[in-house]
């Protein structure tokens, strides 16, 4: 009898759940718009870390990824773009895709504004 419920309860689960998987996924709208090859943004340098080729910045929103204002952790392509970079320093930059299939942004270009 038990092993009979646990059959029916799981067969529920899986219909309840049809639902929810015929709808499109969220976030899938912004997917084509984070395929372009680059996107811009602004913001302030937190901290900077050239050891680990990393930066830290409370950017604005970038409309093209369809991100809000946040603070975020980056790597950078390589160590001299931190060159001359300091705490409180205004930016702009470039975030591209470290791999064409990777969810992870780096920056490939920064300058004080």
């Amino acid at each position: 009898m038990k092993k009979r419920i646990g059959i029916i309860a799981l067969l529920l689960t899986g219909v309840a759940s049809l639902p929810l998987a015929a709808q499109p996924m969220a976030g899938m709208g912004t997917q084509k718009k984070t395929e372009q090859a680059s996107h811009q943004g602004t913001g302030k340098v937190v901290s900077v870390d050239r050891a680990k080729l990393r930066i830290k910045l409370a950017h604005q929103p970038i409309k093209s990824l369809g991100w809000s204002a946040m603070m975020l952790d980056f790597s950078v392509v390589k160590a001299s773009l931190l060159d001359g970079l300091k705490e409180g320093d205004a930016v702009r930059f470039e975030l591209r895709k470290s791999k064409s299939d990777d969810l992870v942004w780096v920056i490939v270009k920064i300058e004080r504004k």
